[in-house]
């Protein structure tokens, strides 16, 4: 009885409410707006409020009127939207008094997907292979100015701790309000082996760009390379694998003694060594 007498009488209170965006123009959406959530001061029945503090799910409407561009609306001039406000509340404040939002087209585009990963690995162990991501790319729709900054979208952050297995994982992606995603996850994966260095002798040194006067003499013509790598990688790689050059006009160019020979390895491999690091060389004129 005391409490159903307390709550016939007048109270005052304060909600906080989100602000949703109502009456878009056909293709349109919300864009940037200056208030995501405003406060009512309300004075009503202590019934009447304890149901909208029970309940805890109203929203506070406010028309775009079916228009684009940019809006400044008082808020006092929306209460007519918004008919959970029942005259048996009296608003005496509303803060802020008005909300600034923008309309703008909807568009998509397509963006890159990148891994967010923290990787520790296993002692001697390592990554063997490119990181996939699939898809790499998805289609995102949303506000034309809120999509034009947009490229790329980053999935949740992963830790993986003491590797020495390959990676499979499926993972979120980060959300961006008011922002839609053809999908919203992706799967990463990557090889993980134990990293070994493995020799590769007899490589043949090819010589490039040579005039036709002319004859480019190397010694000597092979050398030999140290290279880093996963061991099933290393172990399934030739000397083929692995191509070295030298360019007539950059040789011309070089005013140390000896040529350094270019190399060209696999990739997701480390090269360590050269030997000789420098090759002797001999022009001839014809």
């Amino acid at each position: 009885m005391w409490g159903s007498i307390s709550l016939s009488g007048e109270f005052t209170t304060t909600l906080k409410v989100p602000v949703v965006i109502i009456d878009l123009p056909k293709n349109y959406t919300k864009g940037a707006i200056s208030e995501k959530e405003i406060y009512l001061r309300l004075r009503g029945k202590g019934w009447e409020l304890a149901k909208l503090a029970i309940t805890g799910n109203e929203e506070y409407l406010v028309s775009a009127k079916r228009q684009s561009g940019k809006h400044r609306v008082s808020l006092r001039d929306e209460l007519e939207n918004n008919t959970w406000l029942t005259t048996s509340f009296r608003v005496i404040e509303i803060a802020p008094a008005s909300v600034q939002f923008e309309v703008d087209r909807v568009i998509s585009k397509q963006v890159l997907i990148k891994a967010n990963l923290s990787v520790n690995f296993k002692e001697s162990f390592g990554i063997a292979s490119d990181i996939n991501v699939i898809p790499d790319q998805i289609e995102i729709s949303g506000s034309e100015n809120q999509l034009v900054g947009i490229d790329t979208i980053f999935t949740e952050l992963k830790e993986f701790k003491d590797l020495s297995e390959p990676v499979n994982e499926t993972l979120q992606l980060v959300k961006i309000e008011g922002v839609n995603y053809s999908t919203e996850k992706c799967k990463v994966e990557f090889d993980v082996q134990k990293i070994v260095d493995k020799s590769y002798d007899d490589i043949n040194v090819e010589i490039r760009n040579v005039p036709q006067s002319k004859e480019l003499i190397l010694y000597p013509g092979k050398i030999s390379v140290v290279l880093k790598g996963g061991i099933n990688k290393l172990g399934r790689l030739t000397k083929d694998s692995i191509s070295a050059y030298v360019d007539f006009w950059e040789l011309l160019r070089n005013e140390e003694e000896g040529i350094e020979p270019k190399i060209k390895i696999p990739s997701n491999t480390l090269l360590i060594d050269v030997k000789p690091k420098k090759l002797e060389y001999v022009i001839k004129q014809y």
